[in-house]
């Protein structure tokens, strides 16, 4: 049986407007592991798009561990807002409940992760995350990763 999981960051990654605009400055190069309940996957941009795949990834940019609960949290707002979903994931990494925590692991360096484009990222969440973000004490792009760094 196909892992629901899988099923649903697939079809969230190929169209929701908001998935399609947080990755667009994402490189070719970048890949996260995924961690699901249902076994290990991969997001890609590969073929110059968002991909969600069956299996791991050689060398990740990180490693998210995404219970089933917090898949359906981010998978489930309905809306074009960016932010909206920047906010909503790192709501769901300082989360307490291990039932819909999400866990990240940093793999590669910061000069890695730039130049795959994930401070982008960050950018196209805008002032929604940003604001969010300096309200958990989290000054800058930088101290964000080292904050993932060190298992927030």
């Amino acid at each position: 049986m196909a892992d629901p999981s899988l099923a649903s960051l697939r079809t969230f990654f190929e169209t929701a407007p908001a998935a399609r605009k947080a990755t667009r400055p994402l490189a070719r190069g970048a890949r996260v592991n995924l961690a699901l309940d249902g076994g290990p996957a991969r997001f890609t941009m590969a073929s110059g798009g968002p991909a969600v795949e069956d299996g791991a990834a050689p060398d990740p940019d990180f490693t998210l561990t995404l219970p089933a609960a917090a898949v359906e949290r981010i998978t489930g707002l309905r809306s074009d807002d960016v932010g909206e979903f920047g906010v909503e994931f790192f709501k769901l990494v300082i989360e307490r409940d291990p039932a819909v925590k999400v866990r990240v692991r940093v793999d590669a360096s910061t000069a890695r992760l730039l130049e795959h484009g994930y401070l982008g990222v960050l950018a196209v969440g805008g002032m929604k995350v940003g604001w969010w973000l300096l309200k958990k004490g989290v000054k800058n792009p930088k101290a964000a990763i080292d904050r993932l760094r060190g298992g927030v």
